[in-house]
């Protein structure tokens, strides 16, 4: 069975909340959407840069890429009915993204 790993060099306790809750964190979900198996397993290895080593598995990955499958075509149907999407960027995320200036961050209210 297929296992995709990712490193990570943060430390356990960011890593360990990035598998809590595999809707919020859907990094591992969107590698097993692009394989397409259902025995897909995937997981984050944290490099131990300040411990050891570990391994954290995300326990229902196929779970959770269906359900990031289904919003995906549902956001997909809203902009094809004519919707606008609204940016959702927050904290650390917007300051190192590549689009900051596509969505204007700078200007919101």
């Amino acid at each position: 069975e297929p296992f995709v790993i990712d490193y990570k060099t943060e430390s356990s306790a960011k890593t360990r909340d990035r598998i809590r809750n595999a809707e919020e964190d859907t990094q591992l979900a969107f590698y097993a959407a692009l394989l397409g198996d259902d025995r897909v397993r995937a997981a984050y290895v944290n490099v131990g840069e300040r411990g050891e080593t570990r391994t954290y598995e995300q326990a229902d990955v196929i779970a959770a890429r269906d359900s990031l499958r289904r919003g995906i075509a549902g956001e997909i149907g809203r902009i094809a009915g004519g919707e606008g999407m609204p940016a959702l960027g927050e904290g650390t995320a917007c300051e190192f993204c590549g689009a900051r200036g596509l969505c204007r961050k700078d200007f919101w209210e």
